[in-house]
């Protein structure tokens, strides 16, 4: 929940008739429930947020960045629909997450009175990814009362078993069928920005049969709350359905095709159109084989709303592209595994699926393959001054500091464009100094913010060894004043970088013997046994400051460098390792852009 979340992009395909709606109770008769929300996201902050303005009373379960957030804050939200705040006096209980998680794996079978802050919900709603859905519920279970209504918001449409089942276990509560339409983000954690879907809206009905009167209770409070909409449906499924098929066949073919293919892209350019239509009718079949309505002109409706969403991609796309856990297996890998059970065949959504689920494999740790960081990372990430005993020259320095100085990494970053492969050319701009420094670089495995000292490790694909050359005679000019280490380090190609090694062929990263040699001749040993912060320190600070990506690499550090003139060689390599790691690069004059 402290990471950035962007709900799902989805438009309803036809107005909703009054007939097909149930109908709820009148104005006055409108009650106060008690909402448990799970989720302060795109989702789940945007519509507890819109409850808590009609007067209901919302707790929101959450953890870390977006807990503390509420706390100080309470949840807002920038929307067209208009800005709100609700303040944390003005919202129910805030749940920690993260402390509820550890007391059930402590003690499962904990009563209610072992937990703070449990209350009999009336409405439990689930706003959380769909591969998560199981996980939260079962957190949620110390509030759910005999009456308790339990609502999920998930996309897909296989999870509706099991949240049921999952109720019924449990002897008490009531599972409903849920959907949404809303375009919004995490801004920053606790801050909703919501830009289209005017309003948004939440469908939602029983499995079968009338709507209780509870169900009915829900449906007066949406109707009735500012900003957001409620279909109550007496045939809730074949409308899940019909945004299930949306979704899983945008997401078919904008995640293979990649982030150019946007909605509008897809729908204006014939043969991605085709292949959508064709992902479409397979799931339009799957439907109907299970006795449910999907008429015709929803599918035509589809299509121009596809043409007229400039820009959309799912949010299973943009996880996947992110190298993040995603809905994957939930959509498209439903889809296969129902067409398999009723006979019907999908082979274009098989076909689609099969090739997405590798990224999500290594996004899950479930494989492992070597990482190509020049391919897949974005960017290197550099510390400054992280050896013991090191300090910063006086000369090049607004304050001179020492290592011991330092109370966390400090970092310069380049992009991944300004490396190079091992044995390439360092072009040098005409009248720059250069020098040599030789240094480990952690090679990210998959994506991760935020994480912590105890969890880094589980982060490290592996390493290279890397020269990280830089210019003496250029960019220390503004670092007197305090300013970015930026052209002595970012110029494109002055980060050769060595083969990947995978992290369990280093047996104590933090003692390497790191070597650099010039012309053959070695001018330094340096060793990561001196090094200030920790690899997991550093890790968990970088990824407090940015997003990692899986191939970013971090670099831990030089102990000494030297300087370097054209057409040296310059080698880097670690003591014992093999020679096929080791880095080369050769100092040549930049061809002019003239």
């Amino acid at each position: 929940q402290g990471s950035r979340q962007i709900a799902e992009v989805s438009y309803s395909p036809i107005p909703q008739p009054a007939s097909a709606q149930a109908s709820a109770m009148p104005t006055e008769e409108i009650p106060k429930l008690r909402w448990l929300v799970f989720g302060c996201g795109g989702v789940g902050g945007y519509f507890g947020a819109r409850l808590a303005q009609q007067g209901q009373e919302v707790s929101f379960m959450a953890r870390t960045a977006t807990l503390a957030a509420l706390q100080k804050h309470g949840v807002r939200i920038k929307s067209i629909c208009g800005d709100l705040t609700v303040p944390p006096e003005k919202l129910g209980a805030l749940i920690d997450t993260g402390a509820l998680g550890k007391a059930q794996a402590e003690e499962p079978s904990a009563k209610k009175a072992k937990i703070a802050d449990v209350f009999e919900a009336d409405v439990i709603v689930l706003g959380c990814k769909a591969w998560e859905a199981e996980r939260c519920l079962a957190m949620c279970r110390p509030w759910c009362g005999k009456d308790t209504l339990v609502l999920p918001l998930q996309n897909g449409v296989e999870g509706f078993d099991k949240v049921k089942n999952i109720v019924t276990s449990w002897g008490i509560g009531h599972a409903l069928v849920g959907c949404c339409n809303i375009v919004s983000a995490i801004q920053e954690p606790g801050m909703i920005r919501h830009w289209a879907a005017d309003p948004p809206y939440i469908t939602f009905g029983e499995f079968g049969g009338e709507p209780s009167a509870k169900t009915k209770q829900v449906q007066a409070i949406f109707e009735n709350c500012p900003g957001m909409a409620g279909h109550l449906e007496l045939e809730a499924m074949p409308k899940i359905w019909e945004k299930f098929a949306f979704i899983c066949s945008t997401t078919a073919v904008g995640a293979v095709s990649g982030p150019i293919a946007t909605q509008d892209v897809i729908g204006n350019t014939p043969e991605l159109q085709q292949l959508w239509r064709t992902c479409m009718m397979e799931i339009i079949t799957l439907a109907r084989s299970y006795g449910l309505k999907y008429e015709d002109e929803w599918l035509e409706n589809r299509v121009n709303m596809l043409k007229q969403a400039v820009g959309a991609t799912t949010s299973c796309s943009r996880d996947l592209w992110a190298g993040k856990p995603s809905e994957v297996d939930d959509l498209l890998g439903s889809v296969v595994r129902m067409g398999k059970e009723k006979g019907v065949p999908t082979p274009s959504i098989s076909t689609l699926f099969t090739t997405l689920l590798m990224r999500e494999k290594l996004a899950r740790s479930e494989a492992e393959l070597p990482i190509y960081p020049l391919l897949e990372g974005q960017k290197v990430l550099g510390t400054i001054c992280n050896h013991k005993g090191q300090q910063l020259p006086p000369q090049w320095t607004k304050e001179q500091k020492k290592a011991e100085d330092f109370k966390r990494p400090e970092w310069f970053i380049c992009p991944m464009s300004s490396c190079i492969l091992s044995g390439g050319n360092v072009e040098v701009p005409a009248g720059v100094q250069m020098a040599w420094e030789v240094e480990l670089g952690v090679v990210i495995n998959k994506a991760c913010a935020n994480v912590s000292k105890e969890q880094a490790m589980d982060y490290v694909g592996g390493y290279c060894v890397v020269l990280d050359m830089t210019g003496l005679s250029i960019g220390f000019e503004q670092m007197k004043y305090g300013l970015s280490w930026t052209r002595n380090k970012v110029t494109a190609s002055f980060k050769p970088v060595g083969p990947f090694m995978k992290a369990s062929q280093v047996a104590d990263p933090e003692n390497l013997t790191l070597i650099c040699k010039v012309n053959d001749k070695e001018v330094t040993r340096d060793t990561t046994k001196l090094m200030k912060f920790t690899i997991a320190e550093q890790i968990a600070d970088a990824s407090a400051l940015t997003p990692l990506q899986r191939g970013d690499i971090l670099l831990t550090g030089a102990g000494s460098l030297g300087k370097l003139e054209l057409g040296d060689i310059v080698e880097g390599f670690i003591e014992g390792m093999d020679s096929k790691y080791t880095v080369r690069a050769k100092m040549v004059a930049a061809k002019s852009n003239l």
